[in-house]
């Protein structure tokens, strides 16, 4: 039972195995008739058996024609001529041969398995069980026409019958378990969807943590800390912030246009200016055209997660200038935030390292990145921000 597959390619590729095997079966049954023939006609050359071997040939080219368009019409004119050539046959070994020949005679039974094994022509096994038990009944009602045309007796051939009740057997023990496996399936599928549906649901929701915390969150440190009214600078900037998380365009990822990525450096520029609100003065160095290697939802979050690590540098480390400097190489595009300030205790719990967790890491991994902090009290604090560049936009760059 192909329980990675889904329900209709499960069943159309159990179906397609079972018609394959049922196929390479009766092939092997007509190519053992013919080398019985071959073996009888050179051990007794006075005979004249071999055109019992024109007798396979229809079958051999409508087996092969079942194999390659598989359809009920192909399926029943083989199983139509192969009920003419048991009954051909029968009456050629019996003449030549001078002797009676039995309805359990051995070429005879690999003619009738021949029939039998032509399962699996339907979409569905139960079709398959109905078209072995056609090639059970045209084989045994054409040997039988042929021992009563040349006057022999007709016995039950127990071997035919084993065959016919293990292949239907087989196919209805195969149909039980599709049934009794269709549940699990359906439940294993709702699974891997839930699954999907929490990761996608994790990224908006690490996405949404980080905005709050870059936006609400720093807003109502400002409020809290000014103990005279808001300048006109700072309502703009919580009115900015409000407009931005208002509704769901925070999620929206702009597609990619020539005009906004050749302006990727300034727009890096730009948000660093606004985390740096006039209070640090950050250098940029390194390579900026590292960054049109990102497609847009990358860079964006990218961008913010080092305008968070200067927004860090102002508000706790005490000191008026930071650098950042930009790289890149064939697989991931890095940026290290280096400041001189009063660092402070990886272990610790503070503000500057809960918007580290929020805003610096927990935005990079929802893209696939790192980010690596390295500080101690009074040495100072180094990020490094390390985002892979997808596939797609590698092809982007390569047409």
């Amino acid at each position: 039972m192909p329980l990675g597959l889904p329900p209709h390619l499960a069943t159309r590729t159990t179906s397609t195995a079972v018609a394959r095997a049922g196929h390479a079966g009766a092939a092997v049954c007509l190519v053992g008739i013919g080398v019985i023939v071959i073996s009888v006609q050179a051990y007794l050359p006075q005979l004249i058996v071999w055109p019992a071997l024109i007798v396979l040939l229809p079958m051999i080219v409508l087996l092969v024609l079942l194999e390659r368009a598989p359809s009920p019409f192909i399926a029943a004119s083989y199983l139509l001529i192969g009920g003419l050539c048991v009954f051909w046959y029968t009456l050629i070994v019996s003449r030549q041969l001078d002797t009676p020949v039995a309805n359990d005679d051995y070429t005879i039974i690999l003619f009738k398995l021949a029939l039998i094994l032509v399962i699996g022509v339907g979409s569905s096994l139960s079709a398959s069980m109905l078209w072995t038990t056609g090639g059970f009944i045209v084989g045994e009602v054409a040997s039988l026409c042929a021992l009563l045309w040349l006057g022999s007796a007709w016995a039950v051939d127990p071997m035919t019958v084993i065959a016919w009740f293990v292949i239907v057997g087989l196919l209805g023990f195969m149909r039980l378990e599709r049934l009794t496996h269709l549940d699990a399936q359906v439940e294993l599928y709702r699974a891997a969807r839930d699954e999907m549906l929490a990761e996608v649901r994790g990224v908006f929701e690490a996405r949404a943590t980080a905005l709050l915390h870059d936006t609400v969150l720093n807003q109502l440190a400002v409020i809290t800390a000014t103990q005279r009214a808001l300048s006109p600078a700072a309502r703009d900037a919580i009115t900015a912030d409000l407009e931005s998380i208002v509704g769901q365009q925070w999620f929206e990822v702009e597609p990619s246009t020539g005009a906004a990525d050749a302006h990727r450096a300034s727009r890096l520029r730009d948000a660093i200016d606004d985390a740096a609100a006039g209070d640090v003065n950050v250098t940029v160095s390194g390579s900026e055209h590292a960054l049109d290697a990102l497609d847009s939802e990358a860079f964006d979050e990218f961008t913010r997660a080092i305008a968070q690590c200067i927004a860090n540098v102002r508000r706790h480390a005490g000191v008026g200038e930071a650098d950042v400097v930009l790289g890149g190489s064939d697989h991931e595009v890095s940026a290290m935030v280096i400041d001189a300030g009063r660092g402070f205790a990886l272990d610790a719990q503070t503000d500057g390292r809960l918007g580290v967790a929020t805003s610096i890491v927990g935005r990079l991994e929802t893209i696939g990145g790192t980010a690596v902090v390295w500080s101690q009290p009074g040495q100072g604090t180094s990020v490094l921000l390390r985002v892979p560049i997808s596939d797609a936009a590698v092809r982007g760059d390569s047409s």
